[in-house]
């Protein structure tokens, strides 16, 4: 275990002069600050602002991860077609801690996103709709939909190059704001890029005494083992992977 945390670090240290870093620190206070300065205008309910603010989120997050992911294993691949991570003592424990370094990225960028967020609307309205708490429990739910997307970015840098990482980024974006639409209704939940956004938007909707709340939770409990199940199905595909992986043919 020490030495995982070890690889984590080691990890951590490679992107401290990369712009991976920067992605995570600078696009959220970016995007909070942008709609933090919309909405002190905006006549926009308060419940729709902050549903608005997470649905956008999670549709640019795939995008992000195409980037990010992309960007880790190419420095993986210009240091000798991945050889660091086949020839590391545990080659497992490499690859992990490369996505265990993602992980933490991405939940440190969703918590600057919501805290800035939440301060934002605090200082608007003087009271939130949402307390701290469930915006917290939002990003927790964020973070745990998004983790069948690094897994598939990752498994796609790996065998196709970091282009194709970022295409179907794009592509999932583009999915995931069509799945908010009436067309989403009823195959969002075998859409992994889905999660994100309609995940968000039935939790504030529960939290907001809306209407159709037994149809809202049960669409969100049946999202929710979905999500569970092929997150389970994408790691034990992601770990037979790369025990096979022996770098890019062609490199």
């Amino acid at each position: 275990m020490v030495q995982f945390f070890r690889l984590v670090r080691a990890d951590f240290q490679k992107i401290k002069r990369s712009s991976l870093l920067w992605i995570h620190i600078l696009v959220p206070i970016f995007i909070a600050a942008a709609f933090v300065a919309y909405y002190s205008f905006s006549s926009v309910k308060e419940v729709s602002k902050i549903s608005g603010y997470f649905e956008v989120l999670s549709i640019g997050f795939p995008l992000i991860i195409g980037i990010v992911t992309s960007n880790a294993l190419e420095q993986e691949e210009d240091a000798g077609n991945f050889q660091q991570l086949l020839t590391a003592e545990c080659r497992m424990a490499g690859f992990l801690s490369k996505i265990v370094m993602l992980f933490l990225l991405e939940l440190f960028s969703l918590f600057i996103a919501s805290g800035l967020f939440t301060a934002g609307m605090k200082f608007l309205n003087g009271d939130n709709l949402i307390t701290a708490a469930i915006y917290g429990k939002i990003v927790l739910l964020l973070f745990s939909s998004m983790i069948f997307l690094y897994f598939l970015h990752v498994l796609c840098s790996l065998k196709f190059g970091s282009g194709a990482s970022i295409g179907l980024g794009i592509g999932e974006s583009l999915i995931s704001a069509l799945m908010l639409t009436g067309l989403g209704d009823k195959i969002w939940k075998w859409i992994p890029c889905a999660f994100g956004v309609r995940f968000s938007d039935y939790y504030i909707a529960l939290n907001a005494n809306t209407t159709n709340r037994a149809y809202i939770m049960g669409d969100f409990k049946s999202g929710i083992c979905t999500c569970t199940v092929m997150t389970t199905v994408i790691i034990i595909i992601s770990v037979v992977f790369f025990y096979s992986f022996e770098g890019r043919s062609g490199d």
